[in-house]
């Protein structure tokens, strides 16, 4: 079991390494990337996202357009108030 507590520190000291000297790196390039290789990389965060993010199950779809029917009925009647007592908001 000693041996696994060694093996762990030394492979969190080697992580930890690795992660300093790769911002580091970051730091040290922060003018040289180009806008459209960040926005590629932007793309690409969003586009993993989107295949990561799983579909809503019907029942939180039918929740969530309830909730939205709910806020717009509620600004209406807000508004609605908002008219007839002639106050800026």
């Amino acid at each position: 079991m000693a041996e696994d507590r060694e093996l762990w520190r030394e492979a969190l000291a080697h992580y930890r390494a690795w992660n300093e000297a790769k911002f580091a790196d970051r730091v040290r390039r922060a003018g040289e990337q180009m806008l459209a290789e960040k926005w590629r990389a932007y793309l690409d965060l969003l586009a993993l996202c989107w295949r990561v993010n799983p579909e809503p199950s019907e029942w939180e779809q039918r929740q969530t357009a309830e909730e939205w029917v709910s806020y717009y009925a509620r600004m209406r009647r807000f508004e609605e108030r908002r008219r007839e007592r002639g106050t800026a908001t």
